[in-house]
């Protein structure tokens, strides 16, 4: 009889994932844990050392000496034994805990390390963040918000958050497309604000521009949009200017009437003050009392609220001083209070007050239609030209001559501007003069 000869069978060096470890090949099976219970999780309390409740498949809830518990998960991956951190409990419940093991043990069975997986991603996050459309958008408004003026940039900066960012804030850049991009901006044009369309769309436009210019994104689908009837800029329309043979009924509306019947003191002081003085509504609405100095008769309005980025010192005639005068009563409360106090959200006149001023007296002209008015009297009454393009703050074109013009001219446009005020309170305007001594007003 032969020899008998018990040959083992051949068993694959490929290892087998069995219960979250790689454990190798193993002739006996591996003894079953005890699966956790939430009560357990909730009486875990904390002791004198660092301790776990183990739950299987490598999932186990670590218990530190301070009470705090963690979700780890433990695996095998290139013969070394890792963890993984899978968060807090009770943040994370048990069920969750679970859900996470088992997508951690799928990434070690394709050789991926879970670890690493997570800290890519959280990696990719941020990434992603610093080249999305709001960070982006945050980002160009910093950028300008020093050279642009207040008025300027909150106007910038609302328009952004109230249309674009809702929709836009965390897409990637260079992912939003022309179609997508379009809607968006169409619903702001089909909600009847087709100038904020119009202007949003050039926002956005910019933003992109950012963007490129960063490496963020290859196309700008916005301006690929700049000729769409529905965001094409209309032609210019010149301010028209209030008609001459007007200014007698405004000026006995604004010192009679209207003080009682139609508009708040502050909305009539702004007015008036627009008239004398030819300044821009911008310029007027969020004065201080620190710029105005009722002795010199001197009001220098800071670069912030100028269009020309530049200090501009205006000559007040006497009839401006009576009013400001008189308001001073009404507004002061310091030297960085209000001159033409509001109950608007801001604390003083609003963007369309003195426009809507102007309306609700019957003059369908906008502010700067005052501005027209003064041109167009000073003009034809042979005032020196630069004297009034220095008054109405007209930045110079012509370089070369700008170099010579340095001067405010300020002796001369004292005496132009008391003219002009003289010339609007011309015989039929100027009795029943306003009182501002009642309650200071709010917008119209």
């Amino acid at each position: 009889m032969g020899t008998f000869v018990y040959l083992r069978p051949l068993v694959s060096p490929i290892t087998l994932f069995q219960n979250g470890y790689w454990s190798g090949y193993s002739e006996r099976p591996m003894a079953k844990e005890k699966l956790l219970t939430e009560a357990n999780c909730k009486a875990a309390k904390a002791s004198t050392k660092m301790y776990y409740l183990n739950d299987g498949g490598g999932l186990r809830l670590r218990v530190q000496t301070n009470g705090s518990r963690n979700w780890l998960f433990r695996y095998k991956l290139g013969g070394k034994e890792k963890t993984a951190g899978l968060g807090a409990y009770p943040q994370v419940s048990l069920q969750e805990a679970r859900k996470r093991a088992l997508a951690a043990k799928g990434s070690v069975s394709e050789g991926q390390d879970p670890v690493v997986m997570k800290r890519m991603a959280k990696m990719k996050q941020v990434v992603a963040s610093q080249q999305s459309f709001g960070s982006v958008a945050r980002a160009w408004l910093a950028h300008n918000k020093e050279s642009w003026s207040h008025h300027h940039y909150e106007r910038n900066e609302g328009l952004i958050r109230r249309y674009l960012l809702p929709s836009l804030s965390a897409l990637p850049l260079d992912s939003i497309e022309g179609a997508f991009l379009f809607d968006v901006l169409k619903k702001v044009y089909d909600s009847g604000i087709k100038e904020s369309a119009r202007r949003t769309r050039g926002l956005c436009g910019q933003i992109f521009d950012h963007g490129k210019a960063l490496h963020l994104c290859s196309i700008n689908p916005a301006n690929d949009m700049a000729d769409n009837p529905y965001f094409k800029k209309p032609p210019v329309k010149h301010h028209s200017a209030l008609p001459q043979a007007a200014v007698p009924d405004l000026v006995a509306k604004l010192k009679v009437r209207g003080g009682k019947q139609l508009l708040e003191l502050s909305t009539i002081a702004g007015l008036l003050m627009a008239l004398y003085t030819g300044l821009r509504d911008t310029a007027i609405r969020a004065a201080h009392w620190h710029e105005i100095d009722l002795e010199r008769r001197l009001w220098v309005v800071p670069s912030v609220r100028m269009k020309s980025k530049r200090e501009h010192v205006v000559p007040l005639p006497l009839q401006a001083i009576e009013i400001l005068s008189e308001l001073h009563q009404l507004t002061y409360r310091g030297p960085e209070s209000y001159v033409f106090a509001s109950k608007a959200k801001q604390g003083f006149l609003s963007e369309n007050t003195l426009r809507m001023g102007l309306h609700r007296l019957g003059f369908k002209v906008t502010a700067h239609g005052l501005r027209s008015l003064m041109t167009d009297v000073l003009n034809e009454n042979n005032f020196n030209y630069d004297w009034i393009e220095k008054q109405l703050d007209h930045q110079e074109r012509n370089h070369v001559r700008a170099a010579y013009l340095r001067t405010k001219f300020l002796e001369q446009r004292i005496t132009m501007i008391q003219w002009y005020a003289d010339w609007c309170d011309k015989p039929g305007t100027t009795s029943n003069v306003i009182s501002f001594k009642s309650k200071a007003g709010s917008d119209p």
